[in-house]
């Protein structure tokens, strides 16, 4: 499974997605929308709660990736939550929001496994649930953290991989940033500035 370094860059993207519709200036008004950043992060790693579940339960990581990895998990938890908040005007654009952040999780985890590259190694998942086949893609963008307890988990193994996703998904937030930054400059750019005759006209 991915960590939860890539799920929450994955609930940042869906964030300036979310922005990108209200046109909000997020480097000037992100303080208003910290709690919608929150809740959209909490969604992209919402899926992996079963495996801390799993552990304290069993012992073992035997509930991860079950119905929780599914698209039925990610409509029923975008209505639900979108029947009690609703992150922007109208109930089925918020539910929208809120599968596109949970869903994020699913797509990554599609992409995730022990060997990067065009190797077929995802550790796939029950992406039609309650059909018991598990899905996963040929080709492996992230390496994934794996351990069966607690103590696997802080393996040199795992901190690489935390540190691969750092790395990866920071480049990737900044090439967004850069190119949102430009979007926005170029859009005030365009727009006609009102001569000062005909302000002066108009009083």
């Amino acid at each position: 499974m991915a960590s939860p370094i890539a799920h929450s860059f994955a609930g940042f993207w869906t964030f300036l997605v979310f922005a990108k519709q209200l046109q909000i200036r997020v480097a000037a008004q992100w303080r208003q929308y910290l709690l919608r950043l929150g809740v959209l992060v909490v969604l992209a790693n919402l899926p992996d709660f079963d495996f801390p579940i799993s552990l304290a339960l069993l012992g073992n990581t035997s509930l991860h990736h079950g119905f929780s990895h599914s698209l039925a998990a990610a409509v029923l938890v975008a209505l639900a939550v979108s029947c009690v908040w609703r992150i922007v005007p109208g109930f089925w654009r918020s539910a929208m929001i809120y599968f596109t952040a949970y869903g994020s999780h699913l797509l990554i985890d599609l992409c995730t496994g022990p060997t990067l590259g065009w190797t077929n190694t995802s550790f796939g998942i029950p992406l039609l649930w309650p059909w018991p086949k598990k899905f996963s893609s040929p080709l492996i963008l992230i390496p994934g953290v794996r351990g069966k307890d607690f103590a696997a988990l802080f393996s040199l193994n795992n901190v690489w991989s935390c540190t691969y996703e750092v790395l990866t998904c920071g480049a990737i937030t900044a090439v967004a940033l850069v190119l949102w930054r430009g979007r926005l400059k170029s859009r005030f750019v365009r727009t006609p500035a009102v001569p000062a005759a005909f302000s002066n006209s108009s009083k």
